[in-house]
């Protein structure tokens, strides 16, 4: 009995979870603040690949949504993780909110594999995550009416599928755009001008500009267009940029090797603007602008997807009515026929 009474109050969680999801869906959404996805962790079965703080038009609520990708060579069936947040100045988070993604309580949100968004049918019948999964758009983490001044989000632990629970205890700052991963527009002019002169991929460049220099953890690298891949991935998911090649030639230290081998005359030329940070910010600012948009394109488009799926559900009442109708049309025209009624009613014409 205790195991069907559990059965039930896990399904009956979920549907609350699953209605609650789709009520935040609907609302007049508009984006606060992209996050800085950050390099990868040396370690780590999961990794952020983007996030952003939404607000409420209309009551002023905030929510930060997370979107990670599972990096393992194993599914997954659950990620726990906190939100530690700060007040100015302070060292110690005044609170924390934990927050479990998974099947079980419907916060995988919208998910999607090698670029293509699985089905709402399909992800509702798969708990579990495979990998190179990516989950969590849509999902809105509510966050205190007092905004914080500064936000970190602790990777807990991760469930696998096979069994097994794997503490993580890892820290994602979202707002700081120094960790780890170095932007290409903070390097030095002259070390910028070596990449052009190394590069190979420049067809990628056209529609994919290096943004970062490359990074490889244990179970993932970040390529230089931002893009984080599986450490099995030898070419880069987005932008088909070799691994190896950029992460032998791509570091600060071989790219200054390249600056000191070139033919002095050419470095004369080059003038140093890496003192005017306006070059940094307007970089920025566009990069800003573009996340801003592709989360607001996400945000509409689940919006427009639940109140598609709402007016079937509406539609589904009169259908049934209708069905019901036809049904009890035949059962009447069918005792007509067997008590003779129906022939006594011709017959009588």
């Amino acid at each position: 009995m205790n195991g069907v009474y559990g059965a039930q109050e896990k399904t009956e969680t979920r549907r609350k979870a699953e209605k609650r999801l789709r009520r935040d869906r609907l609302r007049p959404l508009r984006v606060v603040e992209p996050l800085e996805s950050g390099g990868v962790f040396a370690k780590s079965p999961v990794e952020v690949k983007e996030g952003y703080v939404v607000s409420d038009r209309d009551t002023g609520e905030l929510f930060v949504v997370l979107v990670f990708r599972n990096v393992a060579e194993k599914p997954l069936l659950s990620l726990d993780v906190r939100l530690l947040l700060f007040d100015e100045g302070m060292q110690t988070p005044y609170e924390k909110v934990a927050r479990r993604y998974s099947w079980e309580t419907a916060t995988l949100g919208e998910r999607s594999i090698h670029g293509q968004v699985r089905r709402e049918r399909e992800s509702r019948r798969t708990p579990e995550i495979e990998p190179g999964e990516e989950f969590g758009q849509g999902v809105f983490f509510p966050l205190p009416e007092n905004y914080f001044h500064r936000m970190q989000v602790e990777l807990v632990g991760v469930t696998y599928s096979v069994g097994g629970y794997e503490p993580l205890g890892l820290l994602y700052d979202p707002f700081d755009r120094h960790r780890a991963a170095k932007r290409f527009s903070d390097i030095d002019l002259s070390l910028r001008s070596s990449y052009h002169a190394l590069n190979i991929f420049d067809r990628a460049e056209a529609e994919h500009p290096i943004r970062v220099l490359p990074q490889a953890g244990e179970n993932a690298w970040l390529c230089c267009c931002g893009q984080k891949n599986p450490a099995s991935a030898e070419l880069c998911e987005s932008c088909g940029r070799d691994k190896a090649w950029q992460l032998e030639n791509l570091s600060e230290q071989h790219l200054r090797e390249v600056e000191q081998a070139r033919d002095p005359a050419v470095g004369r030329i080059l003038h140093d603007t890496s003192a005017f940070p306006q070059n940094r910010y307007l970089e920025s600012d566009r990069e800003k602008a573009e996340k801003v948009r592709q989360c607001d394109e996400a945000l509409q488009r689940l919006a427009a997807q639940e109140r598609v799926r709402r007016r079937r559900s509406l539609m589904i009442i009169p259908k049934l009515g209708l069905l019901v109708l036809l049904a009890f049309l035949l059962w009447f025209v069918y005792e007509l026929i067997t008590t003779g009624a129906l022939m006594g009613i011709f017959g009588g014409a």
